[in-house]
């Protein structure tokens, strides 16, 4: 991250370099062990939290870590109708259909507002209950020294778009840009707001202990922005900058940006708000491939993440899989820069082989 060259470092098991429940099961029978039910990491994405050996055998550098819920929200499964729900501290519920992969949004607390006055009822949950740092320095600390990893404090909520539209619903957060801009700007600016104050809570706790915060915002499709980058500069940059100053003044810690699809149209923006590391690195989307990436921006940004085309790893042989993780190394990492993870979370259908294969390559730069 100092952009020096030296051994590749990996990410895996974070939040967003974890493999699915099911793909996990698959790797550790696949390995020939047999090790306890792991934990979910993330519900909503049904993540796990990996087992150390697994952790070791893939060679990761990074640990995530978390602050604590809200002391008043408790988490509960309820099966009704064929799938399970579960609704979160913001009062988002999300379903998962029986035999399904993921929990997705079902409900959200402000999709039927119909104005600025409704939307500014919402009881937004306190970002300082003291529940949320009880316990955690002891734990961060004992983690800390138990491990000569990374620690990566990641975001609980979505960026200052994405929780946006968690509240509101995605097509009416589209539709209220246009037609409500002052409801898109109110929950961008509260969302922001929200976070600000969450991170400089939490990191006034455990901050001597974290080398890198998360935050982010999904900004792009496979082929583009979701929106124009006007309406990214109307909204979101300057919350953007204001919450990653925010971090700043409490700790030194490496601002970590996460946001899916083509986004190169932005990257200067991130760079020019304070992003020091971008992350899932969609080399697949349009206009992100990453030789070109690297000659743009290489200098300003650490990657993290690129690790592998999906399409490959889902698809591909093990052959295919070896020589596209070879080709993503070769191109990110000279002159460092470069932390090896796999393109967002490894997914559910993922083949076993070629996941095990996707790090054995990995470590080959070790």
């Amino acid at each position: 991250m100092s952009h020096k060259s030296g051994e590749l470092p990996i990410d895996f098991g974070g939040l967003h370099s974890s493999l699915h429940l099911k793909s996990y099961m698959g790797v550790t029978k696949r390995l020939g062990w047999e090790l306890p039910e792991p934990e979910i990491q993330d519900w909503f994405q049904m993540i796990v939290f990996p087992h150390q050996k697994l952790l070791e055998c893939f060679g990761t550098d990074c640990l995530p870590i978390y602050a604590n819920p809200g002391g008043k929200w408790k988490f509960k499964i309820e099966k009704k109708e064929g799938s399970e729900f579960f609704t979160n501290e913001w009062g988002i519920v999300l379903r998962k259909p029986e035999n399904g992969y993921f929990f997705d949004m079902h409900e959200c607390p402000l999709q039927k507002a119909a104005d600025i006055t409704e939307v500014k009822k919402y009881k937004w949950p306190d970002p300082e209950d003291p529940a949320r740092i009880k316990g955690l320095r002891e734990k961060v600390k004992r983690i800390s020294e138990e491990n000569d990893k990374v620690l990566i404090l990641f975001n609980p909520i979505g960026g200052t778009h994405e929780h946006s539209y968690f509240l509101r619903g995605l097509e009416q957060l589209l539709m209220d840009l246009i037609i409500n801009p002052d409801i898109a700007d109110y929950l961008a600016a509260k969302v922001s707001e929200w976070s600000s104050a969450y991170f400089t809570y939490v990191l006034k706790e455990i901050g001597d202990f974290v080398d890198i915060v998360q935050v982010g915002d999904d900004l792009g499709t496979t082929n583009g922005l979701i929106f124009s980058r006007a309406m990214y500069l109307k909204y979101y940059k300057e919350r953007e900058r204001s919450l990653i100053n925010a971090i700043k003044k409490v700790s030194d810690a490496r601002i970590y940006f996460h946001s899916c699809g083509s986004i190169r149209e932005v990257i200067p923006d991130l760079i020019d708000i304070g992003v020091e590391i971008l992350n899932p690195v969609q080399i697949q989307a349009h206009n992100m491939e990453s030789a070109d990436l690297k000659k743009d921006f290489g200098k300003d940004l650490t990657f993290l993440g690129g690790g592998c085309d999906p399409r490959i790893l889902t698809t591909g042989t093990k052959k295919q899989v070896a020589a596209e993780v070879r080709k993503r190394i070769e191109d990110f990492s000279k002159d460092g820069g470069f932390v090896f993870a796999s393109i967002h979370n490894i997914q559910a259908n993922d083949p076993p082989e070629n996941i095990i294969t996707m790090f054995e390559t990995a470590l080959e730069y070790r």
